[in-house]
């Protein structure tokens, strides 16, 4: 089959330069280099600074770059982020998440988190701390039992079949305070609560004076890979706030995190 245009014409004609060279930026991106100033950009592909301001600005109207309003810095947007190009998916789930956690932390004022599960504790991968929580000292790297903290719920409820029952053959249910859970029973009918309703509690099983509700986080294989939670003292989170408009919000910004990392739910 002939190409449109004519056999005579050469390829070059049917390039269109500017999307060209907005695709060279996109492919700038890695997991060394996951934000890049505008300065960077002009560096490294060698573009005007007029140039590389118009193709940039029209990059992240469109949802393909995120600009940082604080460091002006760029980095992938979640359309590229779904498009799945090699070098964006190389950036880690944190990378990815960070300024989701951000938002949400200005959105409610609470303080944010992300863990991951690790056999049957969840280990902290990034905080946005709001200034008013009092409690647990917590940094990145901490471990906490996962059946006493809501994002440890939150994972395990979707573990698959077999899994949940492997892990807790090796570690034994160890409560934190009077509220945590502290049977094998007990456990599985609340992990079900979890999948039903879709986020996962904790009312004071950490720490006396503390609640949190967290909801799991899928990537493009449709697996859980890590939880995320609002965290804040009983005094200023109710039981009715916890179920309601903070659920409301983990759930939403999750749904959004997973879909930047290409999850697709099943039909």
């Amino acid at each position: 089959m002939e190409p449109l245009g004519g056999p005579d014409l050469p390829a070059r004609n049917y390039t269109i330069e500017a999307l060209q060279r907005g695709l060279s930026i996109l492919a700038l991106f890695s997991r060394e280099k996951p934000t890049l100033s505008l300065t960077e950009i002009i560096a490294i592909t060698g573009l005007n600074k007029s140039t590389a301001f118009r193709l940039a600005s029209t990059l992240e109207e469109a949802g393909y770059l995120l600009r940082d309003i604080d460091t002006k810095r760029y980095r992938p947007g979640i359309k590229v982020l779904q498009l799945g190009f090699t070098a964006i998916t190389s950036l880690d789930v944190r990378q990815i998440a960070h300024p989701y956690l951000e938002q949400l932390s200005q959105q409610v004022g609470e303080t944010v988190s992300m863990s991951v599960l690790d056999g049957m504790e969840i280990v902290y991968i990034d905080r946005v701390r709001n200034q008013q929580i009092m409690g647990v000292v917590l940094g990145l790297g901490s471990r906490l039992p996962a059946h006493c903290a809501s994002m440890g719920k939150a994972m395990l409820a979707h573990l698959p079949p077999g899994e949940l029952d492997r892990r807790l053959e090796k570690t034994p249910l160890v409560p934190r305070t009077p509220k945590s859970l502290a049977t094998r029973q007990a456990l599985e009918a609340e992990l079900e609560q979890v999948r039903q309703q879709g986020y996962a509690l904790n009312n004071e099983e950490i720490e006396i004076g503390l609640r949190a509700v967290a909801a799991s986080i899928c990537d493009h294989n449709n697996c859980v890979v890590a939880a995320i939670n609002i965290t804040g003292t009983a005094a200023r989170i109710p039981v009715e706030r916890l179920t309601g408009e903070l659920a409301q919000a983990v759930c939403s910004t999750a749904r959004q995190i997973s879909q930047a990392l290409g999850y697709s739910p099943l039909d």
